[in-house]
Order: structure tokens, then sequence, then C-alpha cells
């Protein structure tokens, strides 16, 4: 199947994945070998409300009137929200330093902590569902799916209400600015038309996914997560150490590289699941 088309309309906000990073702005694979590090899946997802700044507006006056209109980038950066509808202290765990602690059979979560302000950065994916609507396109009412990569953000949990309202978890999310990908490739201004960036919009035909292993020298065969196969083979991006790295076979189920990575080494796969 081919790349999608860039004209689509979409609604909703079906799924939000997080991966903790390491100090290198990798998926962390700390403790996992060989095994596929997923992230976290924020179950329950209801919105994620981005504010993007406008740009200032530079008015040059004189002689009782205006005289010309200039424009310069927002003083502010582009922030969001995201409201889920599940509390989830496996996720919290991971977007701070706070951890789930059992006294008798019950679970406990810290909250006001003195450790506000020390949240990790982490990976956060997004989609929701989206239709292409390119009047010329060959699969013009197609399902298509709308995607934000934010490479580095916090994403800090607040307290919602004890109401009669249904939960609705709030979310500060806060992108940092970075200079490349999670997989480690550089932005570039003759590829991407720039050098910096907070996010990532994209659009996929099937849903977005981002996984990642680590190196061991040994293994060279590496399994997509059971519950997420590949939709299609031609759709799975392989990078080894920030180096674009084609695999020698690629199945639904898993991949293989010619050579197994050397200890250590990142591999990070951006793929398309069914």
């Amino acid at each position: 199947m081919t790349a999608p088309s860039v004209i689509r309309s979409g609604v909703g906000l079906r799924y939000v994945q997080v991966l903790a990073t390491d100090t290198n702005g990798y998926p962390s694979t700390a403790g996992t070998l060989a095994g596929v590090y997923e992230g976290v899946t924020l179950s329950g997802a209801r919105t994620l409300t981005i504010t993007d700044p406008e740009p200032q507006q530079i008015v040059h006056r004189g002689d009782d009137r205006i005289f010309a209109l200039d424009v310069l980038p927002p003083t502010e950066p582009m922030v969001g929200e995201l409201s889920v509808s599940k509390a989830n202290d496996t996720v919290d765990a991971v977007l701070t330093p706070n951890k789930s602690v059992s006294v008798g059979e019950a679970k406990l979560f810290g909250l006001g902590t003195n450790r506000r302000g020390d949240e990790n950065q982490v990976i956060m994916l997004a989609y929701r569902q989206t239709l292409d609507t390119d009047p010329a396109s060959s699969t013009f009412g197609t399902r298509r799916w709308e995607f934000r990569l934010f490479p580095l953000t916090y994403v800090i949990p607040r307290e919602g209400s004890l109401d009669e309202n249904p939960e609705a978890r709030p979310y500060t999310v806060r992108p940092g600015f970075v200079t490349k990908y999670p997989w480690g490739v550089s932005f570039a201004t003759g590829t991407e038309g720039f050098t910096q960036a907070q996010g990532l919009r994209g659009v996929s035909v099937y849903k977005p996914k981002l996984i990642a292993f680590n190196g061991n020298a040994s293994t060279a065969t590496f399994a997509f997560p059971a519950t997420a196969p590949a939709a299609d083979t031609g759709k799975v991006a392989v990078w080894v150490a920030g180096v674009v790295t084609t695999p020698s076979t690629v199945t639904t189920t898993n991949f293989t590289l010619a050579a197994p990575p050397t200890t250590d080494a990142k591999v990070v796969v951006f793929y398309e699941v069914a």
C-alpha cells in the first residue's frame, strides 16, 4: 500500500503512548535486554488540547496612521493539556519520580510531594482517526490515522476533583525544544525545513507505534509486541544507534538485522499496526 494523502479530516483521541527516555533522548530500554520496550498507554484518553500561540503583531505607525504590518515569532512556547478518564499509578510513576507503595493490600501514591519540578521528560505519541479527504486522491474517504509526536516532553499529572462528574484526570503537557527525532536522526533544513521543533504532526495508513530494543551483541532478530504485530512489512522503519538500518527480513511478527547490534546499542522502530 502506498503512502497516505496529506489532506485529511480527523476527529477524537484514540490512543496515547508515553515512553521513558535515557540521557540521549532515546526510548529507555534499561533492564529489557533484547526484549521489546513499548512504554505505557494512557488508557481512557479523552482530549489532548494543544495551545499554539499566535505570532507577535508588529504595527508600524507614523503620520497619524498605520503604514505597515510585520510579524515576529511568538514569545510563548506551544503547550498542552491531556485529559483521561482513568487514574493510573503505573503511568504516573513513569512521568514522575514518585512510586506506588503498598500498605497491606492497598496501594498509595504521593500527591503534592517535594519532588514537584523533578518530573521526567518522556516521548509522547498520540493519535486519532481521520479520513482521506483529498478530492484528487484515489483513496478518498478511506480511514487513516493522524498523530502527534513529541520527542521530549513533560507530561505532569495533576489531581482532579472528587464529585458527581465522571473521572477527567488532567495532565499538563510541556513539550521541550529538540533537534532530533527520538530515534536519533537530527533535523536538517534541507530535509525538514527546520533544525529545532517542539513536536511533529503526521499521518499514516495504519495506527503508528514506537518501540525500542537494547542490543546485546548476539541477538539479530527482534519480535514486535504480540499484541501489536506490523500491519504491513513495508511500513517498518528501523534505526540502530541513530542510523537508519534496513532489516534483511521483515515479517508481521519480527524483523532480522544483517548483524546483531553491539551491546547497549539502541534499536528504535517506528511502524504501523492494524
